[in-house]
């Protein structure tokens, strides 16, 4: 036997050889499994960036969906229209139905993204055309501890005090005021006093004007003026 020369015998039980065998006879009796496997991992990957995408893709959606609400809230309103105005209405009646449709519109379709603040912009609007049934949406957005839920109980609280219902106005305010979320604390005791002085309630009104004109003294505001004037007029 050359030197050198590796005979049929020494390969069958050479280690690296026995090592191979072993590996193929593994990969070969797995590889249905692993190719099971390889293609669940790939279907997992291209479900999850196909779902992630989708979600993306309707966020999107939903913040033109409101922005292009919001600019109808915004357009003016001009008889006869203004030339060249890519967005206008004639009248603030149709103004405000079609920001309706629109912030109702992003409620129904995008719920889930901006639907508390879609329907309280939506009942806003409704105000102008259908107060009962806005009032019952800004009433079951107010009961939500949220800061949408804040503004729908301050503009219900304002709506009961330019219809005359006073006392239910106060009611709303108080309990703003034990959460006022992001209403400003001052703005609701202004409109705290001037509720309580519509109702007859001239003592708790001054209080709380003298309360907002001492807090604003020698500070330029709107909010301490208006609270100084109603003062002395008590």
């Amino acid at each position: 036997m050359a030197k050198g020369h590796i005979t049929a015998e020494q390969l069958k039980h050479d280690p690296l050889m026995d090592r191979y065998v072993e590996t193929s006879t593994w990969v070969k009796d797995r590889s249905k499994p692993l190719l099971t496997g390889l293609i669940v991992v790939v279907v997992l990957l291209g479900a999850f960036f196909g779902i992630r995408a989708f979600i993306n893709a309707r966020a999107n959606r939903a913040a033109e969906a409101l922005a292009e609400a919001f600019k109808i809230d915004q357009a003016p309103v001009s008889n006869p229209l203004p030339p060249n105005a890519r967005l206008a209405f004639k009248t603030e009646e149709e103004k405000n139905r079609a920001a309706y449709e629109a912030f109702d519109k992003v409620a129904r379709d995008y719920s889930s993204y901006y639907g508390d603040l879609a329907r309280y912009m939506a009942a806003v609007k409704q105000l102008n055309f259908d107060a009962t049934k806005a009032e019952a949406t800004l009433h079951d957005l107010a009961n939500k501890n949220s800061a949408v839920g804040s503004q729908a109980r301050f503009a219900l609280a304002q709506r009961f005090a330019a219809t005359n219902r006073t006392k239910e106005a106060i009611d709303e305010l108080t309990k703003l005021k034990a959460n006022p979320g992001d209403v400003a604390p001052a703005t609701i005791d202004l409109a705290l006093a001037e509720a309580y002085e519509a109702n007859g309630d001239k003592q708790k009104a001054t209080d709380i004007y003298f309360d907002l004109a001492s807090q604003f003294q020698g500070k330029p505001s709107q909010l301490g003026t208006r609270a100084l004037t109603r003062l002395a007029i008590l």
